[in-house]
């Protein structure tokens, strides 16, 4: 039977949903004007896949981060909740470019995403689109944790975005090291650079793995106001943990799946997309099991 209650989360659903819209909107036209392009002709006329998944995966990261924003009690009026939401909606948004820029210059520092994207390199494409869904993750994580919508949270989200930036680089250069060893020492930035989407797709399966990782850690670290330094840091000691254990449970896990398939043949030198994609799985799917495991280990705590 409709009530008051009804009207208000209606009103709560309507307000949240535009501003999600006019965040995503937003970050499609400021993407564009960062990169110096036209977002309508690299999406319909050129038929830019590359800056397509890029923009898409931006645009997921948002839905997660305005998803944690909305998540819980809603504020006493609709002007506040508003305000809450699209504070975090453009938090997200600059944390975002702020990711683009380290992933560019620090992270891929020997290859230009942008560059590269702009010239409908898919591998380019995947990298960014996969490390935007990763940093959302985190981010939504970060905001659950802190278990407030207001500005005393900004603080150890922005913290957590920072940490998770220099385990994205960890495992950048892992994978960089990993083919390098099994390429006579040819660089990994090379490949994806050539377009080898395989490797693309491979790295993005890692990296959203490690997202999914700090996540779990957060089941295990409990947030301290007073302390938002120290907590942020003991829980990018646990998720330095976790990617550790993701790395290795994945390769292990990888040699019986995948057993009697050359994985380097395939994939770094094929480009077989498909086998890459089974890998990209396993790193996930063994990320996700670890979620609740670490749920349960909190509460035998």
């Amino acid at each position: 039977m409709w009530n008051d209650d009804l009207t208000w989360a209606l009103g709560v659903l309507c307000v949240d949903l535009f501003l999600a819209v006019i965040a995503i909107s937003a970050f499609r036209y400021l993407q564009g004007i960062l990169s110096g392009v036209d977002t309508t002709a690299e999406l319909s006329k050129k038929d830019n896949f590359a800056f397509g998944i890029s923009f898409a995966g931006g645009a997921l990261s948002l839905a997660l981060i305005i998803a944690a924003a909305v998540n819980g009690e809603p504020a006493d009026s609709l002007l506040t909740e508003g305000l809450n939401v699209a504070m975090y909606a453009l938090l997200g948004i600059v944390l975002l470019k702020v990711g683009t820029l380290v992933n560019d210059r620090v992270i891929f520092h020997q290859l230009s995403l942008k560059q590269h994207i702009d010239r409908e390199n898919l591998a380019a494409g995947i990298v960014q689109g996969g490390n935007f869904v990763a940093l959302g993750l985190v981010i939504q994580s970060s905001i659950q944790w802190v278990e407030t919508e207001s500005w005393d949270g900004l603080i150890p989200v922005i913290l957590v975005f920072f940490s998770a930036q220099v385990l994205l680089l960890a495992v950048t250069r892992l994978r960089a090291g990993i083919y390098q060893r099994r390429h006579q020492g040819h660089p990994f930035q090379e490949a994806l650079g050539k377009g080898n989407s395989a490797l693309a797709i491979r790295y993005a399966g890692h990296i959203l793995a490690v997202a999914l990782g700090v996540d779990a850690s957060a089941q295990v670290v409990t947030y301290l106001p007073e302390t938002p330094w120290l907590s942020a840091l003991y829980w990018f000691a646990v998720s330095l943990g976790m990617a550790l254990m993701i790395s290795w449970l994945a390769w292990m896990a990888r040699k019986v799946i995948l057993k009697g398939i050359n994985i380097v043949e395939e994939v770094d030198d094929q480009q077989n997309v498909g086998v890459a994609s089974i890998e990209a799985v396993i790193f996930i799917a063994i990320a996700i099991i670890l979620n609740p495991l670490m749920s349960m280990m909190d509460a035998l705590r």
